[in-house]
């Protein structure tokens, strides 16, 4: 991620801490659309959670890699793992609708997250944030 990348989200994250409930609200909302309404609320409520932990380790990949696998154990949604298509997708979109300073460079800079994110975990997982979990 570039500097300028850092800095918009940084700015962003600094509206939308504020406005956590509501951006919950409108992942919840679009989670409902494609997923079973009542893991709509736990899976919004997880991602703006692990969001607050992982945007402070942008700047440090390694660590952002590492705790982003440890956060991913707690995935509510069991057999599945979030994505960029479904959750990244779904959060900048909330974003988008939540943050009033949300410019293009607002979204590259979310979408740059995103992508680093996945390029850490591609070494663990086929997906981003793949979850194992033992049948029996």
């Amino acid at each position: 991620m570039s500097p300028d990348d850092l800095d918009a989200v940084d700015r962003s994250w600094a509206d939308l801490r504020r406005r956590q409930e509501e951006l919950v609200a409108r992942l919840e909302l679009t989670f409902r659309s494609a997923h079973p309404a009542d893991l709509a609320e736990p899976r919004a409520r997880w991602l703006v959670a692990a969001v607050a932990e992982l945007v402070g380790l942008l700047p440090t990949p390694s660590r952002l890699g590492e705790r982003a696998r440890q956060l991913a154990a707690t995935w509510p949604v069991e057999g599945t793992a979030p994505t960029f298509a479904v959750e990244g997708r779904a959060w900048m979109q909330a974003g988008r609708g939540v943050c009033p300073s949300w410019t293009d460079l607002t979204e590259q800079g979310w979408r740059h997250a995103w992508l680093l994110l996945s390029d850490e975990l591609a070494e663990q997982a086929l997906s981003p944030f793949v979850v194992r979990r033992s049948s029996g």
